[in-house]
């Protein structure tokens, strides 16, 4: 170990963050009240799969889409749901392409705004939000082997009984 942080723990880091700062700020106070905790998961879900269906087939070995997400706080009294998939990749993809064709189909759709960067190795990032608050970020990750693509729902008003680092 050199101590430095792994390149997952900088992207998780950067990605709560992120999801923090601005997966709240679509309403007067930054929550959706009449978002639920399921309402919230599933959104968020369903547009994944659309990222991930946007991906050629030929290029994905295997699928996985994380089943539970954690609570990440927005503010004292409300929540944001943070999930994910990863893609494990094969025959060396375009990364590049990929992510600007995800970008394009995303672009085409009013209720989303897209940025694409590059993260410090070169690699493109693309992260998308939609006009509710959520976002995710694609990226390729492990040197290529796997696209990550981290979510974060709109913040919502805490469930009774629930807190952030909850699993759900």
């Amino acid at each position: 170990m050199t101590g430095r942080p792994s390149r997952w723990g900088l992207v998780a880091c950067v990605a709560v963050v992120v999801s923090v700062l601005t997966g709240c700020a679509q309403k007067d106070d930054g929550v959706d009240k009449t978002l639920t905790i399921d309402q919230a998961k599933h959104q968020t879900q369903a547009v994944t799969q659309q990222i991930i269906d946007l991906v050629p087939s030929d290029f994905v070995a295997l699928s996985k889409v994380r089943p539970k997400g954690i609570l990440l706080a927005c503010s004292p009294t409300s929540l944001t749901w943070s999930g994910g998939a990863t893609l494990t990749v094969q025959s060396d993809p375009d990364f590049t392409k990929i992510l600007t064709d995800i970008q394009t189909a995303f672009n085409a759709d009013p209720a989303y705004t897209t940025i694409m960067d590059t993260d410090y190795h070169g690699d493109p990032v693309l992260t998308i939000h939609d006009t509710a608050g959520s976002q995710w970020i694609v990226r390729p990750m492990k040197r290529g082997a796997t696209l990550d693509i981290s979510s974060s729902s709109p913040c919502f008003a805490t469930p009774d009984g629930m807190q952030r680092s909850d699993s759900y």
